[in-house]
């Protein structure tokens, strides 16, 4: 993969790396990184060098997961924490690795130490494997949008639905 180094600033569009250097590393400065396919040019990750998320990730966090994290647990993302899944800084502060938790359920427990989490699966799934202290494993996803529309007996999608014979009558 070719690392394409370009900085932009909201009063000049593009700047060399020699002067976003400059920028950045100036005393007081606060900045975020995009990073971009440099084949498409579309964004794919927004991040900064903050431990804080700035709030339009946390905005996006909360849209992307609807509740809590923590297994079985469904608490309102709007009144959960936002923490870091890989301990920041070891973990970017970026919303690949924010999820919301609990404070008193899963937060506090999981920053002493007594549970983990670690993402598993594809990214764009936002799934999660806890570890408990007895060695217990969960994997959490987030909150299903849709799970509302589908009727009750009916297949999750992706599920394939039962085999079973028809008992009504054929219409002819």
């Amino acid at each position: 993969m070719t690392q394409v180094s370009v900085g932009a600033l909201p009063w000049r569009p593009w700047v060399t790396p020699e002067h976003a250097r400059h920028v950045i590393t100036a005393p007081g400065s606060v900045w975020r990184w995009l990073a971009v396919d440099h084949v498409t040019g579309s964004a794919l990750e927004l991040g900064t060098d903050r431990y804080r998320p700035t709030p339009a990730m946390i905005e996006q966090v909360r849209a992307l997961d609807g509740h809590c994290r923590g297994p079985g647990c469904t608490v309102d993302a709007r009144r959960c924490d936002i923490d870091h899944h890989t301990a920041w800084p070891e973990g970017p502060t970026v919303v690949g690795n924010l999820g919301p938790l609990d404070r008193r359920r899963h937060h506090q427990p999981k920053t002493a130490g007594l549970t983990s989490c670690q993402p598993v699966g594809e990214p764009s799934q936002r799934g999660l494997r806890w570890r408990t202290l007895t060695g217990r494993d969960y994997v959490t996803y987030p909150k299903s949008w849709t799970e509302a529309q589908r009727d009750p007996g009916a297949p999750s999608p992706g599920e394939e639905p039962p085999n079973e014979p028809r008992e009504d009558p054929p219409p002819f």
